[in-house]
C-alpha cells in the first residue's frame, strides 16, 4: 500500500510540475496584442480569417528557409499607417508563438503565393 501511495504521489507531482512548466512557457496572446497596440502609434489591426491565414501559413512555409514550420491558429496583422512595414503576430492555443515584420508588398506576395507579382519586378523602387 505504501509503494502504491508513493507511486501515485510521484506521478501527481511529476504531472503538476510538467503542467506548470508548460504554462510558464506560454505568453498570453491577448497580452501581446495589448503591448503591440500601445507600442504602435498609427495602425489598422486585422485578424486574418481562415482563408487568408491558411494561405499565409502555406506560402510562408513554402518560401521560408527555416526548418521549423509555422503552425498557428490565429494571425493578427498590424498595418502601420505611418511606415512602410506591417507586423504579423501569431498564436497557437492562445499562446503567442510568432511574429514577423514585412513590407506590405511582401505580405501580399505571401497571401497570394507570389502570383500577383509574377513578372512585375519589384513593387517598390530601391
Amino acid at each position: 500500500m505504501k509503494i502504491v501511495t508513493i507511486y501515485f504521489l510521484t506521478i501527481v507531482f511529476f504531472n503538476l510540475s510538467f503542467s506548470l512548466d508548460s504554462n510558464d512557457a506560454c505568453e498570453d496572446y491577448n497580452t501581446k496584442l495589448r503591448e503591440a497596440r500601445s507600442f504602435f502609434k498609427s495602425y489598422k489591426e486585422i485578424d486574418l480569417n481562415l482563408t487568408l491565414r491558411s494561405s499565409f501559413i502555406k506560402n510562408y512555409n513554402h518560401f521560408s528557409h527555416e526548418k521549423k514550420k509555422l503552425d498557428v491558429d490565429r494571425l493578427t496583422l498590424f498595418m502601420l499607417l505611418d511606415k512602410t512595414e506591417w507586423y504579423i503576430l501569431g498564436a497557437k492555443n492562445k499562446c503567442f508563438t510568432f511574429w514577423i515584420n514585412l513590407e506590405p508588398d511582401r505580405f501580399v506576395e505571401l497571401i497570394d503565393g507570389g502570383s500577383l507579382s509574377l513578372g512585375q519586378g519589384n513593387w517598390l523602387e530601391d
